[in-house]
């Protein structure tokens, strides 16, 4: 008669429950616009405002894009190439430690700025665009809606992946640790 030998796998009941993993503080739907959050400044109405063309010395008056917190003195002072007139907006700067040199330095990553060149040569710059600077002088230049879209989509994509490796990561360590005791 064959002998009954223990299992030598911890039952489930010996293994400790895994923290739940925080929900996103929202979903984005890309078929939505997003919420932009206007500073108190920039809930005005947009300023109008004149500025000399330096081509032809002729005055243009301009009205800002909603929004728009540049400040506009330097142009109005002298005369501007009017393709060197923008309006913008910026997003709040979010810093993440990030080794390049073998060494953890502090980048900005993810900063976004909502921009309006009305004189620009490229058309699609003349109305309101995004801008991202997805980590310090690197940049994601002139996104329509759709184009934000997309950026939304692919980055909440990665960050799904990054969410199961958060939990299989917290998987792994705990069977680590049972191990190694």
């Amino acid at each position: 008669m064959a002998k009954s030998v223990p299992n030598p796998v911890n039952s489930a009941d010996d293994v400790p429950a895994l923290p739940k993993l925080p929900k996103p503080l929202q979903s984005v739907d890309v078929d939505q616009p997003i919420p932009f959050k206007l500073t108190p400044a920039a809930e005005q109405l947009p300023r109008t405002w004149t500025f000399i063309n330096r081509y032809n010395d002729q005055p243009i008056t301009l009205t800002c894009m909603v929004g728009c917190t540049a400040n506009h003195d330097r142009d109005m002072e002298r005369a501007q190439y009017p393709e060197d007139i923008w309006c913008q907006t910026n997003g709040k700067d979010v810093m993440l430690p990030i080794n390049v040199t073998g060494t953890s330095e502090s980048y900005r990553v993810l900063r976004m700025t909502m921009n309006c060149i009305p004189f620009s040569s490229k058309m699609s710059e003349r109305l309101p665009h995004v801008t991202i600077e997805m980590i310090d002088d690197h940049w994601i230049d002139g996104l329509d809606p759709d184009g934000l879209a997309t950026v939304i989509s692919t980055l909440s994509s990665q960050l799904d992946r990054l969410r199961e490796a958060h939990a299989t990561l917290i998987d792994v360590r705990a069977e680590y640790r049972r191990h190694a005791a």
